[in-house]
């Protein structure tokens, strides 16, 4: 499943969007900026940790350059 992030100017077009959705029968939910920005970091952080390991060697070396 994908997602659409929409950011209104305006709580009247917020209002506006949530109602839109909920005609259509679509699922619409609304997050803060800051959750937002977490989501991000949780996405960044999640994909670091799906890189390959080094070797404590390795990261000693990069750290002394």
């Amino acid at each position: 499943m994908e997602a659409v992030v929409i950011a209104p100017r305006t709580k009247s077009d917020l209002r506006f969007i949530l109602d839109f959705a909920k005609r259509i029968g679509v699922s619409a939910h609304t997050i803060s900026s800051d959750e937002l920005s977490d989501d991000r970091f949780i996405s960044l952080i999640e994909a670091g940790l799906q890189t390959p390991s080094v070797s404590r060697n390795e990261v000693m070396e990069a750290l002394s350059e």
